[in-house]
């Protein structure tokens, strides 16, 4: 696999290796703010660029988007739309993320409002135009 980078959970119980990961994105909404307890960073992939192994939950928390957490420790690792032929990776799962770029902040209106967003890197209220 070109690119391939590797991550796991906390306890070491969900391992994966995963292909053609791309930048990682600050997301500032309610809903990534409440399934990690801060804002999330996640990075994207193919599906089928996602090898993982061992036993993960998915749980809904939104609509139809889903949130993968080691069954063992409760890691959050994976956020997905089933539908959808992407799956995002939280970056602090990641081994190594050297060479991946942070283009910015989205959702910033939802920020929680105990934290500034000082870094200077592009923000969003929303998503960006094209997508992330």
């Amino acid at each position: 696999m070109a690119d391939l980078r590797t991550g796991q959970c906390l306890c070491g119980s969900v391992t994966y290796r995963a292909e053609g990961l791309r930048d990682i994105w600050y997301c500032h909404c309610r809903q990534c703010r409440r399934v990690t307890g801060h804002f999330m960073a996640a990075c994207r992939t193919g599906k089928d660029d996602l090898d993982a192994h061992g036993e993960i939950r998915w749980f809904k928390h939104s609509g139809t988007s889903e949130m993968g957490r080691c069954a063992r420790c409760g890691s959050p690792l994976f956020w997905r739309q089933p539908e959808s032929a992407t799956i995002s990776v939280v970056a602090g799962s990641l081994d190594d993320t050297d060479g991946l770029a942070v283009p910015g902040h989205i959702f910033t209106a939802e920020k929680g409002g105990y934290y500034a967003i000082a870094d200077g890197l592009q923000q969003w209220a929303g998503q960006p135009e094209g997508g992330c």
